[in-house]
């Protein structure tokens, strides 16, 4: 099927409310990270702090986010999306007023922590309601993940770009508490939705547990990790040059141009012919990733900056949907949504790391010292990638109860 014609076939098979919902249901937790920086860089003046709280928001989630799709395979995603949501609101609600209020930093990182568990997997589930929804039509499933990279990439645009946008006209708090009514709102009508599986075994019989490939998975968690320290890295990097130059709240504008690009690239994907296969890809994307991220060691000024962005942009969405779609293969039968959120716990782990240390380095470097931490998480993505996609094919190769499909192309 012609990939304009796929992508047509996807919408048909949801309807226009769905992916709506799935959208809007996804900026929060694009928005928290840069949102918590630069409240708390407004409240506390110290980069280090606001690293920390943001941190603390990226490893809650990193440690919520399995758990979160371990119940939602185990009870649904209907119930489990409903508290997560609630949860996550007034996590960043009970954020805003301890900052505003000067509270001490503990109670504050706290609070971080407790948005970051609480954290709505929509990225995640929305790819296991994919796989349900299209069921026969397996061949669609890689062009709804290339779509699904594209979502993801463009509400990292707009998330950042809203708080950036609010940060210019409101005070800095505006940001997260749209955050929070965008989980009211989004995250409760995105989990109620219909198209939300039946839990495995909810008929009665006992649900079919597949047993975890520890190996693979742990490798392809590793490489988001990689991933999300770039993002983290390259945020606090940016947020740092911004301040630097008088105007902090250009930050999220700035950084905003690596999400275009990489939203264009992910659409692109399903065009991407069906002898390239998925293991190569994710040597050859990262690999790729690895030298565009060194471009931000040549920023001096606001322009560079955005060059530098939007050559990154241009390789982020092929290598996260890469891997995405490598981890739905390797996937056993009824832990789809706790493989594929493991993943979406790696990103965030890594774009807490990245966040912190970037933050360090920002204080004591300046901006240039911040974008260290992407460039090294760039590297240790293609040195593990050289040693890993081989294993990875093999995996797929093999025969498993995990899929029933043949190994995804993409629609073309």
């Amino acid at each position: 099927m012609p990939a304009l014609g796929a992508y047509r076939a996807l919408f048909a098979a949801t309807g226009p409310r769905l992916p709506v919902l799935s959208f809007l249901a996804r900026l929060p937790n694009a928005m928290g990270p840069l949102g918590v920086l630069t409240l708390l860089v407004a409240t506390t003046g110290s980069y280090s702090a606001a690293g920390i709280a943001t941190a603390a928001l990226g490893l809650g989630a990193a440690f919520g986010g399995p758990a979160v799709g371990a119940l939602a395979d185990r009870y649904g995603q209907r119930r489990v999306g409903l508290l997560a949501a609630l949860v996550d609101a007034a996590g960043y609600a009970g954020l805003v007023a301890a900052a505003l209020l000067h509270g001490p930093t503990p109670l504050v990182t706290g609070l971080a922590t407790i948005a970051g568990l609480a954290t709505p997997q929509v990225g995640p589930f929305m790819r296991v309601r994919w796989v349900h929804l299209l069921g026969a039509r397996g061949e669609l499933v890689p062009t709804a993940f290339s779509y699904e990279g594209a979502v993801d990439e463009t509400s990292f645009v707009a998330g950042p770009a809203l708080v950036g946008l609010c940060a210019l006209v409101f005070p800095p708090a505006v940001p997260l508490l749209i955050a929070a009514a965008l989980l009211v709102v989004a995250g409760l009508a995105f989990a109620l939705h219909p198209t939300a599986p039946t839990p495995a075994g909810a008929s009665g019989g006992a649900a079919p547990r597949g047993r975890l490939p520890r190996r693979p998975v742990l490798g392809l968690v590793l490489a988001m990790a990689a991933l999300g320290a770039i993002f983290g890295g390259t945020q606090t990097g940016i947020t740092a040059l911004a301040g630097a130059i008088g105007r902090p709240g250009s930050a999220g504008l700035i950084y905003a141009v690596l999400g275009v690009g990489s939203a264009t690239a992910g659409l692109a994907t399903a065009w991407l012919p069906a002898r390239f296969r998925y293991p190569a890809r994710y040597l050859v994307f990262a690999a790729a990733l690895a030298v565009a991220v060194t471009a931000l060691l040549a920023i001096s000024g606001p322009a560079g900056a955005v060059a530098a962005m939007a050559v990154l942009g241009l390789l982020v969405a092929p290598y996260l949907i890469t891997v995405y779609a490598l981890a739905e293969r390797i996937a056993p039968p009824g832990r789809t949504a706790t493989v594929l959120t493991l993943l979406a716990a790696g990103i965030v782990a890594g774009v807490a790391l990245g966040a912190g240390l970037a933050g360090t380095l920002a204080d004591r470097y300046g901006y240039p010292g911040a974008f260290g931490v992407p460039v090294a998480a760039g590297v240790f993505a293609l040195l593990l990638a050289a040693g890993t996609h081989r294993r990875l094919a093999r995996a797929i190769a093999a025969p498993a109860p995990a899929a029933t499909r043949p190994d995804p192309v993409p629609a073309r």
